[in-house]
């Protein structure tokens, strides 16, 4: 939903830390901008402070269930 959304946006650049190897939708998953009916592809610049990134959505998650 957030890749569709961003290629909707036409938003130029997209910048994240942690890829989502079960549900992404950049890298792995659906990979939205790599499919025909994706009219627009933004730079994309992932892994950005990776470990952090994944450290923090797993505290965070870990918190929730």
């Amino acid at each position: 939903m957030c890749a569709r959304a961003i290629s909707f946006a036409r938003l130029r650049r997209l910048y994240f830390g942690a890829a989502d190897p079960k549900g992404g939708g950049v890298e792995n998953g659906a990979r939205i901008f790599d499919l025909p009916s994706c009219h627009h592809r933004p730079e994309i610049y992932g892994g950005i402070g990776e470990s952090r990134s994944a450290a923090l959505l797993q505290a965070f998650f870990r918190e929730r269930r």
